[in-house]
């Protein structure tokens, strides 16, 4: 890494102090990053690999409007190793340059975006008729737990993050209310699974809720996430995204709306409407003549 010590901790914010928080070594950070740079060609065989086999061409089948994938950059390996040994000092105390596979599981990511948020069954219906999702198999030690022979399987229960006051019904029947977790500024449903001996993080998200999500993660996270001014324009977004998500709902659902149910835009301001006479029959009266309520009363008894 061409990055020294000094440079490294200011370009990701990191304080001297949250670096001695998370307990490892500038050295064994950089042996860490040596040796993952020398495996990221096989962790890109292995992202496109699973892209062909379980993404290209699956539109249908998958759900999914489009997806992209990536492998991690070193140093944000670096930088997530870090922040996690800070925030989670117990889950992560083990992890060292040998084993750091087995801790940070998203060395591949893979993000699958929605046209509809309902869409999302039916990726949760694919994943799961491929990758086995047992909850013996979940990894709760990393390390104890890790296996060299298994392979297709869920490795963490799939988690949902959600904003409060979201629409949540949809995932109900599939997912834990437990891991159905409420929080400020992200939507996203995550899944772990383990495949060609390696973990692969997958995000589905909507369209609106990844364009506020890369706006926020350009701006805010995890370098500024303190930044008041700055949180309270991703919650702005935030909340418009979700609009938008509610508002494509809707519109999806207009669709099985019969014609002849539906009142056109301008049958609401047509000058000549049918109102009810004292008799029950419908008549047209015209709005143009019509001022006062004494108006519209001559205009039902003139008929």
């Amino acid at each position: 890494m061409e990055l020294t010590r000094e440079e490294f901790l200011k370009k990701y914010n990191i304080s001297e102090e949250e670096f001695c928080e998370a307990g490892l070594s500038w050295e064994d950070l950089l042996a860490i990053a040596r040796d993952y740079r020398n495996k990221m060609m096989r962790y890109d065989r292995i992202r496109k690999q699973f892209i062909a086999e379980f993404f290209m061409y699956r539109e249908k089948e998958t759900g999914l409007q489009s997806y992209r994938s990536r492998v991690k950059d070193p140093e944000h390996l670096l930088e997530k190793i870090i922040r996690k040994r800070k925030e989670n000092y117990i889950k992560y105390r083990s992890l060292t340059k040998e084993n750091y596979e087995k801790f940070v599981m998203d060395l591949i990511g893979v993000r699958g975006l929605l046209l509809y948020r309902e869409d999302w069954v039916i990726f949760h219906q694919y994943l799961i008729g491929h990758f086995l999702n047992d909850p013996r198999k979940y990894v709760k030690d990393c390390v104890r737990d890790y296996s060299d022979e298994t392979d297709r399987y869920i490795v963490e229960p799939p988690k949902v993050h959600m904003r409060l006051g979201d629409y949540a019904d949809i995932y109900f029947n599939w997912i834990s209310r437990d891991n159905i977790l409420d929080q400020k500024h992200y939507r996203s449903v995550h899944y772990i699974v383990k495949y060609e001996g390696v973990y692969i993080e997958i995000q589905i998200r909507t369209l609106f809720e990844e364009g506020w999500g890369e706006i926020d993660h350009h701006i805010i996270y995890p370098y500024k996430k303190d930044d008041p001014m700055l949180n309270e324009f991703s919650e702005l977004l935030n909340r418009l995204s979700g609009m938008g998500d509610e508002m494509a709902s809707f519109y999806k659902r207009l669709q099985v709306v019969p014609d002849e149910a539906f009142q056109r835009k301008d049958s609401i301001v047509n000058p000549k409407i049918m109102t009810n006479n004292f008799e029950g029959d419908l008549h047209p009266v015209d709005l143009r003549q019509i001022s006062t309520v004494e108006d519209a009363i001559r205009s039902v008894l003139d008929e």
